[in-house]
């Protein structure tokens, strides 16, 4: 063939036009030197060397950001809701309460990758983003809205169950199809590095901005204020940021291009029915697995560092909110620029090298919770800072590699259902295994579970890696 280049229309954007070329010249990336790829896989699958400008990135990224804030921000308010709709006697039963309510939306997820990854995978990328994202918005507005039990009775903790399932739903995809898009776009020889900044540093700064904001409020008003009706503003800055969001995301091109339809390979073509796509995904089964199980390990971490340990000082040893925020923004802020270095460093050694350390190094880290079994703001210091930077580098790194392990035909599905399973069963329960364990003193078993997990990604990742299941990058 010849080095003339073709022109590509995307679906559903028809003033966006990309050139690709099966010249060297095609995948250089931006600092002009040509990389080449190894795959292990016997069906080529590498992005077809979409550059993303910076308003793409703004858009892509603020979108992910966005989705992000608004789920965790229901986690780092849990303590301060639950009395509002769950009211006890015990502090500890409320917050449990709103703990299941939190790990009752990713048990929406899978329905929602189930219902939107097809769509995505066979007709448009966009929209489904675009879906995600309103959804997520307008929910936090209404929680910030929403009457209490005092109001409206069992009324008030119904309505919050159901706007945290509505969420779930709209996660169920935004994985997946976030990862798919940035993967379209990422430079040749250094997708590490972008889907560290795209599905790392802009997790971070949604998952920073959080508890930046709750910071913020908990710091300007008195506490009492905070308890009564200072924690719905962290909520209302989450719906108010989505009109934004969404102005962004329109200006995305659609990343389904018409030549992936006419392709034989069953990997790599679009599929014609939602049926192909499910019948795909079952012949990548293994890819499957283990995605979920690289993606759930970090999230039973993620979610106990992000989650469970500050709620647990907030709840059950009394520390001082503002501090506990304050120490919270520093673990964010490390993660948030760690994470590009981090996808740069799997670029260097290549991904599976990468993922491997890392994820070996979270086992030792587990047993850090341990060491917080008292009110002690230095030892909450010690383990959610250093702890958490561990936790922080496997985060950087593991939508990354989920994304290597499905081939285009079904990687909006795969991805977003293995995110959806892996965080609704290992990361949605988290929170509150953490606090449970440690209140029936056998919190020496959660380090354990924890550990087992991410020793068993390890296995199941580096099966499926030397049966030809990577196809992008190693």
């Amino acid at each position: 063939m010849g080095h003339k280049p073709t022109r590509a229309r995307f679906f559903g954007d028809a003033s966006s036009n990309v050139y690709s070329s099966t010249s060297a010249q095609a995948a250089m990336p931006l600092g002009g030197e040509v990389n080449t790829f190894v795959h292990v896989s016997p069906v080529s699958d590498a992005p077809e060397g979409q550059i993303a400008t910076r308003t793409m990135t703004a858009g892509l990224g603020g979108g992910v950001a966005l989705e992000w804030y608004d789920w965790n921000v229901y986690g780092v308010m849990a303590a301060f809701l639950s009395p509002h709709f769950f009211p006890s006697n015990d502090p500890t039963t409320s917050l449990l309460a709103a703990l299941a309510v939190y790990g009752a939306g990713f048990f929406a997820r899978p329905l929602g990758a189930a219902l939107l990854g097809p769509v995505a995978d066979r007709i448009s990328h966009k929209r489904v983003m675009m879906i995600s994202v309103t959804a997520m918005a307008l929910c936090s507005l209404l929680i910030a809205l929403l009457p209490t039990y005092r109001d409206i009775g069992v009324a008030a903790a119904v309505a919050l169950l159901l706007l945290r399932l509505v969420q779930g739903l709209a996660t169920g995809a935004e994985a997946g199809v976030a990862n798919a898009i940035a993967i379209e776009l990422a430079p040749r020889g250094r997708e590490g590095r972008y889907l560290g900044l795209i599905s790392g540093t802009f997790i971070q700064l949604g998952i920073f901005g959080s508890s930046m904001v709750a910071f913020l409020v908990s710091a300007s008003v008195a506490p009492e204020v905070m308890r009564e009706w200072a924690w719905r503003l962290p909520f209302a800055v989450g719906g108010a940021l989505g009109l934004l969001i969404i102005y962004l995301r329109s200006t995305l091109p659609e990343t389904l291009i018409n030549r992936a339809m006419h392709r034989q390979d069953e990997l790599s073509r679009i599929q014609d029915t939602t049926g192909g796509v499910w019948k795909t995904l079952w012949s990548v089964r293994l890819s499957l697995l283990a995605v979920i199980l690289v993606i759930g390990s970090v999230q039973i971490a993620n979610y106990a560092w992000n989650t469970g340990l500050p709620n647990m000082a907030n709840t059950v040893f009394k520390e001082d909110s503002t501090s506990v925020y304050g120490i919270m923004t520093l673990m964010l802020l490390i993660w948030m620029f760690a994470a590009p270095l981090v996808g740069a460093f799997a670029d260097k050694v290549r991904p599976s090298r990468a993922f491997t350390l890392l994820r070996l190094l979270l086992i030792p880290c587990f047993f850090l919770t341990l060491v917080y079994s008292e009110k002690s703001i230095s030892t909450f210091f010690f383990v959610t800072v250093f702890g958490g930077a561990i936790v922080g580098f496997n985060m950087a790194l593991y939508n990354f590699i989920a994304t290597t392990l499905m081939p285009r035909a079904v990687r909006t599905t795969g991805v977003a259902l293995g995110y959806a399973l892996g965080v609704s069963l290992f990361g949605g329960t988290s929170p509150y295994l953490l606090v449970w364990l440690q209140r029936e003193q056998i919190a020496w078993m959660f380090p354990v579970y924890g550990s087992l997990i991410a020793l068993l990604s390890v296995v199941v990742y580096q099966i499926a890696r030397r049966r030809g299941r990577v196809y992008i990058g190693d």
